[in-house]
């Protein structure tokens, strides 16, 4: 093998360990995890209120499962300042880590209370620890998900 092709089998080789270090892996991307989501939950002023009135909401008209996602855990529901023709709505809850029914379950709970015409574009979840536990656009689930008047 002269000097030129054995550079250029170096170099081919090379670039197929560059490619396949590059290439995509088999470790899903994080559901759930906005990156423009605030890393702790927003102080707002009124959010223990907007808490107490989205659990009386559940308790009321909620699922099962929805109480028992929402009743006894959530502390805090707050929304953002608008943001152009949106808001994000924040909601502190005592869990420390749920699985994604609970997280389900708080995300239907809210659009039922929030209603049809909630202009939140997205919902982050807060764990009792204050780390973001997940955050949810909202426009694909009003969608599939039938929300009864809220209040």
């Amino acid at each position: 093998m002269n000097r030129t092709t054995a550079t250029v089998a170096a170099a081919t080789f090379a670039a197929a360990l560059l490619l396949t270090a590059c290439g995509p892996t088999t470790v899903a991307a994080p559901t759930h995890q906005p990156v423009f989501a605030p890393t702790a939950m927003p102080a707002v002023s009124g959010a223990e209120d907007g808490a107490a009135e989205f659990i009386r909401f559940v308790q009321e008209k909620g699922t099962p499962e929805q109480q028992s996602a929402v009743v006894g855990h959530v502390s805090k529901v707050a929304r953002s300042a608008p943001q152009g023709d949106h808001r994000n709505s924040y909601i502190a809850t005592d869990h420390p880590q749920p699985d994604e029914t609970t997280m389900r379950a708080i995300t239907d709970a809210y659009l039922a209370w929030a209603g049809p015409a909630d202009d939140a574009a997205m919902l982050v979840l807060y764990t009792a620890a204050g780390t973001v536990m997940g955050g949810v656009e909202l426009g694909p689930w009003r969608s599939s998900t039938p929300t009864p008047s809220a209040q």
